[in-house]
């Protein structure tokens, strides 16, 4: 049993001896080795940046990733269950409302994610938001965005688990079975799928989470007519109130937000030019994918009080609806290893190195280095089934994450990065496109922040207790 052992400041050479050291190295080598300096660590173990010799460096996954690849993690990421919500929310602001947020989201998003793809360019070995916070702002800022990336990732995999547990108790709703037990199902079936240890190895098992999520879309744009009859009423603009308004522009904007694992994905990726080619591919696919779930649905289902969200709800008997639901069930499972993947990695490099003093080689496919990986995925996923249970609120606990954090994390942070390191390099105009992102982001963050704290008020209200079979969601 081999660890990697923590070292101590001391142990940096002279520099005669650094020399000797840095001329039997590569030039790729160096380049990991002065990005190390900014990695994020929370447990106190030093990085290669203290000791080039540190093994430390074997422990991140290798440049496996192709940009095909990528880009079915991408929309798998993405192409989730968010995209149920949107039909209801082109039902509450019209088409014009509809199609203009679903359009901006698509091209501010687009340009977000071209901030982070020059900000990878140049510190190409920089893994996470909290590292390259730190290399611009220093520790305070790796904390601060450490804290909330991490927090968003550990909502999502929550929510992906509630939303499990919730499609188990809708399609065998009629055997009256404890809701707490589909809580451990969902658990148990998350934590299997999990034990992929690379966003490499996770991509390959996502090409069925978009195969599964797709037949979903299919199925109920081909059902909408005959569920609507001819009675679909739609409408160019909608007189519903601000609160009803910003809530659904929520429910757009959500399913756009997945830049915060971007910096993890190039980290992967064989070459990182290619993140441009899976960017726009993934961006225009899952574009294209809302429009046409969203236009469906609301013009054969508009005002009928028959739309539903998420709108697989609506197909509510036969065989297509317990359909609907399995692949819902295996989607949503694969689709949380992407983040339950980079949060369990953070949980295994903060707290393995504090029990045995050091971390194993990534490349160790061994049944020690196995387990520890399983443990620490337990516990990630574990974490997540007590918060769940715990919350009588969640639903609209992820609201508040929506409009706080991911708002934070998709518009303002990556435009504050291009801002800040390219300031001296740009012209002024071009300087305009990441305010123009940062203000958006700004207003999604206070504005939204209104909707969903008013709903979180109601939800306290009529919710019942944490872990009881009969609770409200």
């Amino acid at each position: 049993m081999e660890y990697v052992k923590n070292k101590p400041v001391e142990s940096i050479d002279v520099d005669e001896q650094q020399n000797d050291i840095d001329s039997g190295r590569t030039s790729f080598e160096k380049s990991f080795e002065e990005a190390m300096k900014e990695s994020f660590d929370l447990s106190g173990r030093r990085s290669s940046s203290y000791d080039p010799n540190d093994p430390d460096k074997e422990y991140v996954p290798p440049r496996k990733l192709g940009w095909f690849m990528l880009f079915f993690l991408m929309c798998g990421y993405m192409v989730g269950v968010g995209v149920l919500s949107i039909p209801s929310a082109f039902e509450t602001l019209g088409w014009v409302g509809g199609v203009f947020v679903l359009t901006s989201a698509y091209l501010i998003t687009t340009a977000t994610g071209y901030f982070l793809y020059y900000m990878a360019k140049r510190y190409p070995t920089v893994r996470s938001y909290a590292a390259m916070s730190r290399r611009l702002w220093g520790k305070p800022a790796m904390y601060f965005t450490a804290t909330i990336a991490y927090s968003y990732f550990f909502g999502l995999v929550t929510s992906d688990l509630l939303t499990a547990t919730l499609t188990w108790k809708n399609m065998l709703n009629k055997y009256h079975i404890c809701t707490v037990v589909f809580f451990v199902i969902s658990y148990a079936m998350i934590w299997i799928t999990g034990q992929a240890r690379s966003l490499f190895e996770v991509s390959y098992i996502v090409l069925i989470a978009i195969l599964f999520i797709l037949v979903p879309i299919v199925i109920v744009c081909a059902k909408s007519p005959s569920i609507g009859n001819g009675l679909g009423k739609t409408y160019a603009t909608s007189d519903t109130s601000f609160y009803q308004g910003l809530t659904a522009s929520m429910d757009i904007i959500f399913a756009f937000t997945g830049h915060m694992i971007y910096f993890e994905f190039m980290a992967e990726l064989k070459n990182v030019d290619d993140f441009r080619i899976s960017l726009w591919l993934s961006q225009t696919f899952s574009y294209a994918c809302y429009l046409t779930l969203a236009a469906v649905a609301y013009y054969y289902l508009g005002h009928t009080g028959k739309m539903e969200s998420p709108v697989t709800l609506v197909i509510k008997h036969g065989p297509i609806h317990y359909v609907n639901d399995v692949f819902l069930v295996i989607h949503v499972t694969i689709t949380c290893t992407i983040a339950g993947n980079v949060l369990s990695r953070v949980v295994q490099w903060t707290f393995q190195p504090l029990l045995v003093g050091g971390l194993r080689k990534f490349k160790d496919t061994g049944v020690a280095n196995r387990l520890w990986w399983f443990l620490w995925t337990g516990v990630t996923y574990g974490a997540s089934f007590v918060v769940a249970g715990l919350i009588p609120f969640f639903s609209s606990f992820i609201g508040i994450m929506t409009s706080l954090f991911s708002s934070f994390l998709t518009f303002m942070v990556p435009s504050a990065y291009y801002f800040w390191e390219f300031w001296h390099e740009t012209r002024w105009y071009q300087k305009m496109l990441p305010l123009l992102c940062f203000v958006v982001g700004f207003l999604i963050l206070t504005l939204g922040s209104y909707g969903t704290f008013r709903s979180l008020v109601v939800a306290i209200e009529h919710s019942g207790k944490p872990f009881s079979c009969h609770r409200k969601y």
